[in-house]
């Protein structure tokens, strides 16, 4: 065992497998009701069909719908509880379990049920009603009053799991809810069944009936604006990503068709076409039935059924793509579902004029299918690029290009095949179409067959090359655009592999205290000649800002200053390192560069700890409290914890993102995305009851091949631990590296870094100097500047405070700078830093930020008893003793 793997491990009583029964009976105890409410479910259908089965006899599923036009509410109430087939069955089932597993732990057993059936009924007679009324407003009572449907047994359920989100943490409220509504929404916009309108009333029902149960949400009071961190933006919009795109499975799958894009759900269905009356309608000799028949004629053609099902695979490559963050996916999404909507418009509203007027190009619910069509992908195009400052990975331009080069040639070749065969061989399809005709069809051609429900059809092919031709086109199309979607992907996330793959070696051959920072994503990579030492960069405003210093074999170290700043210049980049030590200041000043000192990094000897004497009392206050609270640390991998661990830190980090009146931080500054690299070590305090009060993660140096420090990186509480949790983490780490070092002595951890805060360089604006007489107003000006930024973000970051709260430790000060090589570049400088740490801060945004960073007022009972434990918890709601956390994210210059 080293270092790297030194962790406290729990105490089992009987072994693995004994503590994983005593969990699974605690966990079958705390969803009882969900897990008998389930089997119930089971049970009773299989007696159902059982019952059935025995005396020989057909389910009577024919007695267990009913149609708005002639409502039975007896016939429909058993499609609550009996399902039609062991799919059904089996989805159903999980669902259900999953459903009450989340809503009863929060709300109890007896909420939980009065919930559901409260949303149950509300949804029943008030969705029945918005069916009604909604169809009535856009004048389709006709088909919608004849069409026969049931109701889900997930109706019963919905309201529990969306009332239960009043009693959740905004993580959870807000991934439930805008998941579950996506997921509604979609299968009634592609399914239309009216028992879907029964789902989303439920659901809003529950949601309310949870609100008045639960009272207004608890982070009310401490939020500025609900900012959500930008990984949890990522998920959620790849996740209503993924569902939008398998709506046309739904659709497909419908026993309803009366959702306005259930153009699929014709290739389940058992009619057939009948091509003399087909021929009728093309020739506008008849009207009635003229569009079911189109339908079904789209839906016998196997192309077009290939077509429609290759732009699902292109919508789950983007919606993965954007999951993970990657600009071009978040873009192209956008690109996509933009033209989407335009393209539907078009179909819709200009092209059918094209044949002669529009009167005999659409059906009587094609406005309905085109306002749908259209709006659905128009509104997720707008919240990706309300949100694309959060996609942050990019794709290389080369591959980028290529890629559309190939895609617009790929369309442009194929329409002009479709075009060039349609105007030689007219005589091939039936009617003979002319070039207005072709060019209003072309759309059509590259279009999903659910886009185009509800249009007219203006020529079929009548011979195998002109079905080939008329099929094909789109087929080439959508399977060159699966490539190039699947190329894209890839190429963003292994555009660097090489060098990232090269530079996770040489971190681990030596680094400095903050190395490790560059294994993090968002770098590149600059290889020294040798392949022995690296650089990590990334370029913002043509500056190419180093995360910290060389790292790698030591020796090259100062060479690499040198090659870094030339490779820079041949990329007409200017060359700043960033939060780099003494050392190689020393050495860029040499060459002429200026330097700003921009923080202290606090540095703790864990051979010499020791918390005797009066400085260190607050110290061992939160020590001997922690042991009177119960409260334990337990340290190892962020993957080695168990699930629910992870799942309380995630939980806790994002309850802090949700309280700041700006985004999380980037750059130098880590979250729970850079907490999961198994060799980054969590150290988090959890008390009796498995509840985790506070965590933090310590980032490895590596020297002659073992850990020769710990550099602390993400600190959190949850709201409401004790005064002293953060000391008593950081305490509890110098203590198990002394022992370590004791009982290891040729492995022995020579540091522990508690990094610094950013823009504390600085303790006064008065201390502003320049470092030679070259520069003198550029350089004092930007220390202002800083000093100035410091003084505006700290009452929502809290630098001073963390600044004050790290002098506790007694530790040793160990100055960082910023080194640039022209005076010319502060300006730019400074927006490059500010965009490092906070990537997606808008302008409108910053306007925003300003109103909410008001000085704290002290009040008469603070004067009169001032407390030390206080100077570095200057938020609303913290811990006395502990920074705010993204301070406590341990910030760094």
């Amino acid at each position: 065992m080293n270092a790297r793997t030194a962790a406290a491990r729990p105490h089992n009583d009987g072994g693995v497998g004994v503590q994983l029964g005593r969990d699974l009976r605690r966990w079958a105890h705390e969803q009882r009701f969900a897990l008998w409410t389930t089997f119930g479910f089971i049970v009773v259908n299989l007696c159902w069909w059982l019952w059935y089965a025995v005396q020989h006899r057909t389910l009577p599923y024919a007695s267990m719908h009913t149609t708005l036009g002639a409502f039975d509410l007896g016939r429909l109430m058993p499609s609550l509880v009996l399902t039609r087939s062991v799919f059904q069955l089996v989805v159903e089932a999980l669902l259900i379990l999953c459903m009450l597993c989340i809503a009863e732990p929060m709300m109890g057993v007896w909420r939980t049920i009065g919930a559901s059936l409260a949303s149950a009924a509300i949804g029943i007679a008030f969705g029945l009603l918005l069916c009604a009324g909604f169809n009535a407003l856009l004048q389709d009572n006709a088909i919608i009053y004849h069409v026969r449907f049931t109701l889900s047994p997930l109706v019963l359920v919905i309201g529990a799991l969306f009332a239960s989100t009043a009693f959740a943490y905004q993580l959870w409220r807000r991934r439930i809810r805008l998941i579950g509504y996506t997921a509604i929404l979609v299968v009634l916009l592609y399914g239309g069944n009216p028992g879907d309108y029964c789902m989303l009333v439920a659901a809003v029902a529950g949601q309310l009936i949870g609100r008045a149960m639960a009272g207004p949400p608890i982070e009310d009071g401490a939020w500025h604006w609900q900012y959500s961190s930008s990984s949890e933006t990522r998920r959620v919009l790849g996740a209503i990503g993924a569902v939008l795109a398998l709506g046309p499975v739904v659709a497909a799958t419908s026993r309803s068709h009366a959702g306005p894009l259930t153009g699929l759900a014709w290739v389940l269905s058992p009619g057939s076409v009948n091509t003399g009356k087909l021929a009728s309608c093309m020739h506008g000799q008849i009207t009635s039935g003229c569009f079911q028949q189109y339908e079904l004629m789209r839906a016998s053609m196997t192309g077009d059924l290939i077509r429609s099902v290759l732009p699902l695979l292109v919508m789950l490559a983007l919606a993965w793509g954007v999951y993970l963050g990657r600009r071009t996916a978040a873009i192209c999404s956008i690109v996509f579902y933009l033209a989407s909507s335009v393209i539907t418009v078009s179909y819709y509203l200009v092209m059918p004029f094209a044949l002669g007027g529009a009167a005999t190009a659409f059906s009587g619910r094609a406005i309905e299918t085109c306002l749908v069509n259209a709006l659905v992908p128009l509104l997720y195009a707008i919240a990706l690029i309300a949100k694309l400052p959060d996609f942050l990975i990019r794709t290389k331009a080369r591959p980028l290009r290529v890629s559309l080069i190939v895609l617009g040639a790929t369309f442009v070749v194929c329409a002009a095949v479709y075009l060039i065969f349609g105007l030689t061989r007219p005589g091939d399809f039936t009617p003979r179409p002319g070039l207005r005709v072709l060019l209003a069809e072309l759309p059509g051609r590259f279009l999903p067959i659910g886009f185009l429900t509800n249009t007219r059809l203006a020529f079929v092919p009548d011979t195998a090359l002109a079905s080939l031709v008329y099929q094909g086109v789109g087929i080439v199309f959508w399977i060159v655009f699966v490539a190039v979607a699947f190329a894209w992907l890839n190429a963003t996330i292994d555009y660097d592999r090489k060098a990232r793959a090269r530079a996770e070696e040489l971190v681990e051959r030596g680094g400095e205290s903050m190395s490790f920072m560059t294994t993090w994503e968002g770098n590149e990579y600059w290889i020294s000649p040798t392949g022995r030492s690296a650089v990590a960069y990334r370029v913002l405003n043509h500056i190419a800002l180093t995360t910290t210093g060389p790292f790698g074999d030591a020796e090259e170290w100062t060479s690499d200053l040198d090659e870094f700043a030339r490779f820079c210049r041949d990329h007409s980049w200017s060359p700043v390192f960033y939060a780099v030590h003494q050392p190689a200041r020393d050495h860029l000043a040499s060459l002429g560069w200026h330097s700003i000192m921009v923080g202290d990094e606090m540095v703790i000897d864990p051979q010499s700890w020791k918390t005797t004497g009066k400085k260190w009392q607050d110290v061992r206050t939160a020590i001997n409290k922690a042991k009177r609270e119960g409260i334990t640390d337990e340290m190892g991998a962020y993957e080695d914890a168990p699930a629910d661990v992870q799942t309380q830190i995630q939980e806790i980090s994002e309850q802090w993102s949700q309280g700041k009146a700006l985004p999380e931080m980037k750059f130098t500054l880590g979250g729970v995305e850079e907490l999961k690299d198994p060799r980054v070590r969590i150290l988090y305090a959890i008390d009796a009851d498995g509840v985790v009060q506070a965590v933090t993660s310590w980032l490895p140096t590596w020297r002659d091949g073992h850990v020769s420090g710990w550099t602390l990186d993400f600190m959190r509480y949850r709201p409401g631990s004790y005064n002293g949790i953060m000391e008593f983490l950081i305490a509890r780490m110098a203590q198990r590296m002394h022992d370590w070092d004791e009982e290891h002595p040729d492995e022995k951890v020579d540091f522990i870094s508690l990094s610094a805060a950013p823009l504390t360089g600085l303790h006064d604006a008065s201390e502003a100097k320049p470092d030679d007489e070259t520069n003198i107003d550029g350089t004092v000006m930007l220390q202002h500047s800083l000093a100035l930024v410091a003084d505006l973000l700290e009452p929502a970051y809290g630098f001073k405070s963390l600044y004050n709260f790290k002098k506790k430790f007694q530790p040793s000060e160990h100055p960082v700078y910023i080194c640039y090589p022209d005076s010319a570049l502060l300006a730019n400088l400074g927006i490059a830093i500010v965009r490092a740490y906070l990537p997606t801060l808008t302008f409108r945004g910053a306007l925003g930020m300003l109103s909410t960073f008001k000085p704290k007022k002290e009040t008469p009972a603070k004067k009169a008893a001032p407390d030390a434990r206080t100077e570095a918890a200057d938020v609303k709601g913290a811990p006395q003793g502990a920074p705010d956390p993204e301070g406590t994210a341990a910030d760094r210059s």
